[in-house]
């Protein structure tokens, strides 16, 4: 009898040491995780902010887009609302990142986008680039200086929107994108003077001077249909003018006008 009651207190104080060591390690967790927010807050204030890859705006401007400050807690500011707020208040900024650099520094990547066309609105002429952001309204004497979009009518333009159209030109916008984006990465925009979207399933454009009328065909592969316009154009003689059709499945074929 006076074993088992031995065993029974015995394992009545092995379970209040179990309970009491529970509890001083979930006392010592919360303390811990105290003492880190604690640390966070006081030592890793924002107190220098670098910018990079800026042109058109200055340091101070993208600064004060980004809604950050001298003072603000490195740890918890909301690098992807900082990072929106720049793109949509300054509209010839192209992609934003916004990163941490301990301890004390806010680090602003910006690319700008220059003007890539110019399109015909309901409300005049509008500046577009590559990814057909509208940028601001263009003169009509100075449209000359861009790509001329043909075909394609933007509705109710709002600076730094993407460009809206008629449901029914949905596909013919996307298929514009698609052509920009691939001239802005071929460095081709300045050589192009015009992207006629007319018939959405042959889509064409002029080149270099108006060399060549470039034919597209439908809306896909477009990354290796310029690709292949390059290398065709590299083995043509200087003096060549003529159609470059890129509509046939990954072939060009050039006809002289």
């Amino acid at each position: 009898m006076g074993g088992k009651m031995a065993t029974q207190q015995k394992k009545k104080k092995q379970k209040n040491s179990g309970t009491r060591s529970f509890v001083f390690s979930s006392v010592s967790f919360i303390v811990i995780c105290a003492a880190l927010v604690f640390g966070m807050s006081v030592f890793f204030r924002v107190s220098n902010i670098e910018v990079s890859g800026a042109g058109r705006y200055t340091k101070a401007e993208i600064v004060m887009a980004s809604g950050l400050k001298d003072g603000d807690n490195l740890m918890f500011i909301n690098r992807e609302a900082s990072a929106k707020r720049i793109y949509s208040k300054l509209i010839y900024i192209g992609d934003v990142k916004v990163s941490r650099k301990l301890p004390n520094t806010v680090v602003i990547t910006v690319s700008e986008s220059g003007v890539a066309a110019v399109i015909e609105t309901d409300s005049g002429l509008w500046l577009i680039d590559q990814n057909c952001r509208l940028l601001e309204e263009c003169a009509t004497q100075d449209a000359e200086s861009y790509i001329k979009v043909k075909g394609l009518f933007a509705v109710k333009p709002k600076k730094g929107d993407t460009v809206s159209t008629a449901q029914e030109d949905k596909p013919k916008l996307n298929f514009l994108k698609g052509i920009l984006a691939a001239m802005s990465a071929k460095g081709m925009i300045s050589d192009v003077g015009s992207v006629d979207l007319s018939n959405v399933l042959n889509a064409e454009f002029d080149y270099l001077d108006k060399r060549y009328t470039v034919k597209l065909g439908v809306d896909e592969n477009m990354d290796y249909k310029f690709e292949l316009l390059l290398n065709v154009v590299q083995k043509l003689d200087s003096d060549d003018t003529g159609i470059i059709d890129l509509s046939q499945d990954k072939k060009a074929q050039f006809s002289p006008f």
